[in-house]
Formats: C-alpha cells, structure tokens, sequence
C-alpha cells in the first residue's frame, strides 16, 4: 500500500488486505484501488463460508473498476461506510445477503454496478442512508418487507437516487404495514422495472421532489407517486393509486417507447 489517504495523494491499494487494514470513520481518508491487469476480488477465495460480522468500508473510495464477487453476509448491517464519503466505480456483483441491510450509513455511492439477492426473515432496506448516483442495479429480494433506499431516524435526508437504472425482483411478505416505501427521498431521472409481489396496500415511489422518471414495473399492488414533476407508469402491467398526483400519467407499453409522444406529454426527453 502506498498514499498518505489525503485526497490528493489516496492510499493506493490491490488486495483486500491491505484494503481491511485501513481501520478510520474519518471523510477526509481517500483510497484508490490500483490498475492493475487482474481487477477482481472473488470472496469465494477469502471467505468462503461468508461474514458474519459487518465489513467496515473506511473513508472515500474509489474502486476504479474493481469487481468484488460473491460477497455473503448474514450479519445485520453486511458493510459499513463511513459516514459522509462517496464509494464509487465500484461492481460488486452476486451478493447474497440474509440481512437487513447491504449498505449501511449516510454515504453517496455513485458509478457503481450492484447485483445479487436478499433473503431475510424480516425488513430488509438495501441501501440504508445511502444516496444512489449514476448507478446500475439489478436486485432480487425475499423478505417480510423491502426497501430500495430509506433515510429515516439519525441517517442522511438527502437519502436519493439520481440517473440510475434499477431492475427489482422483490417478493415482500408483511401485510403488518400499510405502505411500502421504494426510497424514503427523491428518486430522479431514473428508470425502475421488474416485478414487486406485496401484501401491502401499495407500494411508495420516492418523496415530493421525485422527478422525471420512467417505472416500467409490475405490481400486483397500486403504485403510488407524490412527486410535484411529472414521471411515467406502465399502465399495462401496473396500478396508480387513487392518492397520487396528477403529476403520475400512465402509459401503454407501445406508448413508452414513443419518444415523440412521451416529449408531447410533457415528459423531459430530448428528440430529434
């Protein structure tokens, strides 16, 4: 490991080691990962019967396009960010979790590819405090009740997702709340589809601020939207709820992929 962990001379680092070794909750700590000819951390090869206490991530992190693999956790919070950093350019991919939280604290990962399941015999909140930038998520959960990205109590309000593509598989049991909440904060200029099986009332799509976004998303439960600027629905294959805002138009499958009619209702997209 090389750097002093300032911002502009980052620990530089190409092995979990060294990366674990790294032990501070300060935001002024930077790490960089290495270029390097082999960018994968394959967690079969470190920990092949998982983690069973939470992995601290300390400082901002640039993973530079490093892929972590087969990442198994069964402990509460599976990795702990330090609070107020950027994790970014990071893939991580076939993760599985029997967790109530994947990322945990009041942090931004931006640029980052995130795919695998959680299974838990209770809540589950993926991304907890944490803000989604220009991300790629591809997420199958089964557990009593689901959440994207929540902010509540001591965690980050700006809890948000921004320019991310999102595909969900998420079977939620609990019938005990009313509501479940995609993301507690503002989901904008994003694109969320797949399939999301309830036994809630319906299912919450980010707060007031939500803005310009495309939910192409399967629900046997009414979708619901608060957002003051317009965004999208399949009404093929979901339901408004009847609190929405007018703001909330739904659309035919043949109709979303018209870009000339989606610009005339008023949705922000750009066409030739």
């Amino acid at each position: 490991m090389t750097g002093t962990g300032t911002q502009n001379d980052p620990y530089i680092v190409d092995n979990w080691t060294d990366f674990m070794a790294i032990n501070t909750d300060s935001a002024s700590v930077y790490v960089r990962w290495a270029d390097t000819e082999n960018k994968i951390i394959d967690f079969n090869d470190i920990r092949p019967d998982g983690f069973s206490e939470s992995v601290n991530i300390s400082g901002n992190v640039d993973f530079n396009g490093w892929t972590l693999r087969n990442f198994h956790s069964t402990a509460d919070y599976s990795l702990n960010l330090s609070s107020n950093t950027t994790i970014e350019n990071l893939i991580f991919e076939n993760f599985y979790i029997n967790s109530s939280r994947l990322f945990y604290s009041n942090s931004l990962l931006k640029n980052c590819i995130i795919s695998g399941m959680i299974q838990h015999n209770s809540n589950s909140n993926i991304f907890s405090g944490c803000g989604l930038l220009n991300c790629s998520l591809n997420i199958k959960a089964n557990c009593e009740k689901f959440e994207l990205a929540n902010g509540n109590g001591f965690l980050s309000p700006k809890t948000q997702i921004v320019n991310s593509d999102i595909v969900l598989d998420a079977v939620c049991r609990s019938s005990s709340s009313n509501l479940i909440d995609l993301c507690t904060g503002a989901i904008k200029n994003s694109r969320i589809s797949g399939k999301i099986q309830s036994n809630a009332s319906a299912v919450v799509l980010g707060n007031s601020s939500s803005m310009s976004n495309v939910f192409n998303l399967i629900s046997n439960k009414p979708i619901k939207y608060t957002g003051y600027s317009i965004s999208v629905f399949n009404s093929d294959i979901a339901e408004k709820s009847s609190d929405s805002r007018e703001s909330f138009i739904g659309v035919t499958s043949e109709q979303l992929k018209n870009a000339e009619y989606l610009y005339n209702i008023g949705f922000p997209i750009g066409i030739e």
